[in-house]
């Protein structure tokens, strides 16, 4: 009977074991190249900011950018997209260095988005914009005295 119950143990473990080799793929995927592709500006097709020239382009890249927004902001907290069969076969130590790479990912992701909507907001009255008029200081607005809210 022993054996027969030490049997089952092994072949559960072994099945255990190969169902998180099947998973390799994904866990390494998280912990080492997670791209942040599932959460880019880049995925809604938005256009480039530059291209804005009209109030009706600006209000388009605009509602574009909120599509963008909602998408990012149902994805957190961090890790929360990990599928739950790869964060089942992870060890705590690869899902801390998962949620760590994420961190850094989401924050880039969130910054490079914002900054195009930056430019798209400078484009304000139909003026084309250009790398000069994304520069600097904008006349008439008070200087940043505060650290920004790190949103996209």
């Amino acid at each position: 009977m022993r054996a027969l119950i030490a049997t089952g143990l092994m072949l559960a473990a072994t099945a255990a074991q190969a169902g998180a080799g099947d998973l390799r793929v994904d866990i390494d995927y998280y912990t080492h190249h997670y791209d942040g592709a599932d959460i880019a500006l880049s995925r809604f097709h938005c256009g480039a900011p530059d291209a804005v020239r009209t109030p009706a382009e600006r209000g388009a890249w605009l509602a574009c950018y909120g599509r963008f927004r909602a998408n990012f902001h149902a994805a957190l907290p961090i890790g929360r997209t990990i599928p739950s069969a790869v964060a089942d076969a992870m060890s705590d130590a690869e899902l801390s260095a998962a949620q760590q790479l994420m961190n850094q990912v989401f924050a880039q992701v969130a910054q490079e988005a914002r900054q195009q909507a930056d430019l798209v907001l400078l484009a304000q009255g139909g003026e084309g914009l250009s790398a000069r008029s994304a520069s600097g200081p904008l006349p008439g607005l008070p200087a940043q005295i505060h650290q920004l809210q790190d949103l996209p």
